[in-house]
């Protein structure tokens, strides 16, 4: 995904404009996002008018053409996250109120390239979903490009998807920002956290008291009243479109599509499926597809497969 870059004074963007579908998607996201942490302390600092915006300076340059930041490999990392944390003990709300009538501002930190000692990269290209998720903010009435009048700050380093992350660097990455402080106010969002052995419900890079916006919290890891708990997205639903379909009975009381789930979870769905019959249904990754069958498209449950995202209805 390496492309032409956007760069403007409203953020960076790698990637062409986004399908309106992902586009609702990422601002209703977003949106979700900016309304828990309001609901948790910060009522009053909801805006009131909207200010008007600048045109737009468009820049375009090529992926190899970004800052280059080389993070020796004593660079300092931050503490884990603190679970401690709540909006009155980690978050500094006078941060919020240097604009007209107290307007929640967000900035997003221009894209840079980590390395380490070696030259190699620290992540992967910006992912697809991140870019959208990053222009949604930018094109909001909340985001401003100056550092100086934001209440929050978002990083333009990728956390979306654990398993591409080296952990280390990535922490010592998110300690180079200008503006981190142990992560006050900065947010970071993550959809698919943890793994092997652990498995962990909340991103395992150190972050301090950085906020998270996570879809994989579970009542251990998520800071009530701090964190955002946020739907998972898969951008192959793009692909699909799935007709309506009407209120009414269903063929299965419950059904379980995720592959690689947890030992110990599909063990208790395979419990609950035998205690209640063909009213629940675990399915699985397949292993008996003829050649040139998208595994992605398909789910099995023993040698019966299923078309998927279409047996979800």
């Amino acid at each position: 995904m390496c492309a032409s870059v956007k760069y403007n004074i409203r953020g960076p963007a790698l990637i062409p404009r986004m399908k309106t579908k992902h586009r609702i998607y990422y601002i209703t996201l977003f949106s979700i996002v900016l309304l828990g942490l309001i609901a948790t302390g910060m009522f009053q600092f909801w805006p009131h008018s909207i200010e008007s915006s600048n045109d737009w300076n468009v820049e375009k340059r090529s992926v190899r053409d970004v800052p280059v930041v080389r993070l020796p490999a004593d660079s300092p990392i931050p503490e884990r996250g603190d679970l401690s944390c709540r909006m009155h003990t980690c978050f500094d709300v006078y941060r919020c109120g240097f604009n007209p009538k107290n307007k929640i501002k967000v900035y997003i930190y221009a894209l840079k390239k980590y390395v380490d000692d070696f030259g190699v990269s620290v992540s992967n290209t910006i992912s697809r979903e991140y870019n959208e998720l990053l222009m949604a903010i930018s094109d909001s009435d909340y985001y401003t490009d100056d550092i100086n009048r934001a209440c929050l700050f978002v990083p333009s380093i990728d956390v979306l998807n654990q398993n591409t992350l080296r952990i280390k660097e990535t922490a010592q990455a998110l300690a180079q920002l200008s503006r981190w402080d142990r992560g006050s106010n900065h947010l970071l969002f993550n959809m698919l956290p943890g793994g092997p052995p652990d498995y962990n419900t909340a991103l395992d890079v150190p972050r301090d008291r950085a906020l998270l916006a996570g879809g994989g919290f579970s009542t251990w890891t998520y800071r009530q009243g701090y964190d955002v708990s946020i739907p998972v997205y898969s951008p192959l639903s793009a692909e699909v479109d799935l007709p309506e379909k009407g209120p009414g009975p269903r063929q299965y009381f419950l059904l379980s599509s995720q592959v690689g789930l947890h030992p110990e979870y599909r063990e208790d769905l395979e419990a609950l499926q035998v205690k209640h019959g063909e009213s629940v249904l675990v399915l699985d990754k397949c292993t008996n597809l003829s050649e040139g069958v998208l595994s992605v498209r398909k789910r099995c449950h023993k040698h019966q497969v299923f078309d998927y995202p279409q047996v979800l209805q």
